[in-house]
């Protein structure tokens, strides 16, 4: 059976976030029951999501804006003119989240891959909601390693509201995290885009034309699927190794190993070709 999942997202800026919804909707063993948008202009974030569940056929799926939490809600995404024509969507995402999952408790899983701040108001906003989360997976942090070496550093989505992370760490329940460590290295090589372009399938094609708003002008520049590599170990965990382990988040966000028990299980090494040819394969068929 299908694993009911809300999508948290700050879609819009780097393109991992609409890789990672694309790979969602081209999974059976995933089930979307919702997509929630996060920090600064989360209307805007929410038509982009809108247009890629229209091309995939999935008006079904509600679109709603979270908070926006520290970010500027007067930005312009990258990605937004791909989308200007959208209606944007309206609700309150927090609430719907909420709603859904004690609704029906354990059933529904919750996918972070943006800024915590929408986890943070939900396991805020009542005693049981961390509890009634299936499981709560989230992209973020860097424990050992960053974006380019070996060093860790604030992670974005982590930084952007360190006390939201705080919270997550500390009333989350079945939490499990992919940092940098998994997926600063996971790089779509050009043969990966090629045969994703070539792809007649309609969310290739929505990829394929979304891709050259956030290229900017640099035909070379190639997207890291942060997003989609974490999304794709719910449906495959063997695509990274981890361990349970205490996290505690600095006041600017830095996710540093503790000597605590352990509070969530941390995605530490991936194996990365397996993933790639799941990834294609899933998008471009």
């Amino acid at each position: 059976m299908a694993e009911r999942v809300i999508l948290d997202t700050d879609i819009g800026d780097d393109i991992d976030d609409a890789y990672c919804l694309s790979l969602i909707l081209s999974s059976p063993e995933l089930a979307l029951e919702g997509v929630v948008t996060v920090h600064g202009p989360v209307d805007r974030r929410a038509r982009i999501a809108r247009k890629l569940l229209r091309a995939a056929g999935r008006d079904d799926v509600p679109v709603l804006p979270g908070r926006s939490g520290r970010g500027d809600s007067d930005a312009v995404p990258n990605q937004h003119p791909w989308a200007a024509d959208e209606q944007a969507p309206s609700g309150d995402g927090v609430a719907f989240t909420l709603q859904t999952i004690l609704e029906d408790p354990g059933e529904i899983s919750l996918l972070a891959v943006g800024a915590m701040t929408n986890v943070a108001a939900v396991l805020d906003a009542h005693p049981d909601a961390a509890a009634a989360i299936r499981r709560l997976v989230v992209m973020g942090g860097s424990v050992y390693r960053g974006y380019r070496d070996a060093h860790p550093v604030v992670e974005c989505n982590f930084g952007c509201d360190p006390a939201a992370t705080r919270t997550v760490f500390e009333k989350g329940k079945n939490l499990q995290v992919g940092p940098l460590d998994i997926t600063a290295s996971a790089q779509l090589r050009p043969e990966h885009l090629a045969a994703i372009a070539a792809s007649g399938r309609p969310l290739a094609r929505a990829m394929a034309e979304l891709l050259p708003y956030w290229q900017a002008g640099d035909a070379g520049r190639r997207p890291c699927l942060h997003d989609p590599l974490v999304a794709a170990l719910m449906i495959e965990p063997s695509f990274a190794t981890g361990r349970p382990m205490c996290i505690e988040i600095s006041e600017e966000g830095a996710s540093v190993p503790g000597r605590g028990g352990a509070n969530a299980f941390v995605y530490l090494e991936p194996d990365l070709e397996p993933f790639f040819e799941f990834y294609v394969s899933r998008l471009a068929g």
